[in-house]
């Protein structure tokens, strides 16, 4: 009883933030401020290219029942042959994939569902900034997306294209469309100095980083700017608290696995320790920090094991007061490409993430 109680407590606690009626800033402020309970799915943009809807619905339904009406997926898609695919070789709009984006809005507000909107990705997958470089010039390092001017253009024209999107099936204005709880600038931003000497510094992805949030700002979104990085404080060339300095974003981001631990008594002690060491620099620059991802796989596959882990980490984080967002859920029947698939019949992760 005190289990089911305490779950019905968190998902009524979320209500507030996730509500369809807050469009205001400073109610969307607040939100970053809360414990944002969420889930990852990035298939979704795909699935309404290939005309997949059941899936999408099966997905919401799905994030709704574990008591995490929040969803971290890609608004970008720049490669491939989906008919959801936002930008062509050239970097040109298309209309098409504008409108499964549209489509993909519509259908999240339908169920209640709010989205963290990625912007880019560092890496491949979906395009990201590997398929912007070749953009504007074939052949350049991935490196030079973060620094290179016309790069910079290329993407602030598309942060302001959808920013100033209307949806043409429920006519809402992006930039002020509640079912956009927040913009990612970029998932997993990283630049390499020793790859790149030339085009990376301590500072290059929070100077990055400050050009596209302001342009987020300047095109009008009203929602929360978030930053989408894995959490490092200096590796990799991304640094916290250079971003937070920078004041580039609203919300900091953590991304944890503990890939190195195949032992869970190990890999819950470093993860707590990377969740506190998170922790304090996020407070130590007074913004909320979100663990929008976080997953960890056995050597074995063994999902009463990972859900050990998982529920020492998101207990952590709800004493820390940090949002969590697992990676993640699909529709069902979908193969696990990676081992962090959390399906309909992993009945202890999903326990867990009820309630934590």
């Amino acid at each position: 009883m005190w289990l089911a109680l305490r779950c019905l407590g968190l998902a009524l606690s979320l209500v507030g933030c996730a509500s369809e009626s807050d469009t205001d800033s400073d109610t969307q402020s607040a939100c970053a401020t809360e414990r944002v309970s969420g889930i990852n799915s990035y298939p979704l943009l795909q699935h309404i290219g290939a005309g997949r809807l059941d899936a999408v619905d099966d997905i919401f339904a799905q994030a709704l029942a574990l008591g995490r009406p929040v969803v971290r997926t890609p608004a970008f898609l720049d490669i491939g042959q989906s008919p959801a695919r936002l930008r062509d070789d050239h970097g040109a709009l298309r209309e098409e994939g504008l409108r499964a984006l549209d489509e993909l809005l519509a259908n999240a507000a339908r169920h209640g569902v709010r989205l963290i909107l990625m912007l880019t990705n560092n890496w491949e997958d979906f395009g990201g900034a590997p398929a912007v470089v070749r953009m504007i010039e074939p052949g350049l390092p991935k490196n030079a997306f973060w620094s290179d001017e016309r790069a910079l253009r290329l993407q602030l024209a598309y942060q302001t294209a959808l920013v100033k999107r209307t949806n043409t099936v429920n006519q809402r204005a992006y930039a002020r469309d509640p079912t956009i709880l927040a913009w990612e600038l970029a998932n997993e931003a990283r630049c390499e100095r020793a790859l790149t000497p030339a085009l990376c510094d301590e500072n290059t992805l929070a100077r990055w980083a400050r050009r596209m949030g302001d342009g987020l700002r300047v095109a009008g979104a009203s929602q929360l700017i978030a930053w989408g990085g894995a959490g490092y404080l200096g590796e990799h060339g991304e640094d916290l608290r250079r971003v937070a300095a920078a004041g580039a974003v609203d919300v900091l981001t953590m991304h944890l696995y503990q890939t190195q631990s195949t032992d869970a008594e190990d890999a819950i002690a470093k993860g707590e320790a990377a969740l506190r060491e998170r922790a304090r620099a996020a407070a130590e620059v007074r913004l909320p920090l979100w663990l929008e991802e976080v997953n960890w796989k056995p050597a074995v596959p063994n999902d009463a094991e990972r859900a050990t882990v998982l529920a020492a980490w998101l207990e952590l984080a709800s004493q820390l007061s940090i949002g969590t967002l697992p990676w993640m859920i699909g529709e069902r029947g979908r193969p696990d490409y990676d081992g962090y698939l959390i399906r309909p019949e992993d009945q202890a992760s999903l326990d867990v993430l009820r309630c934590n």
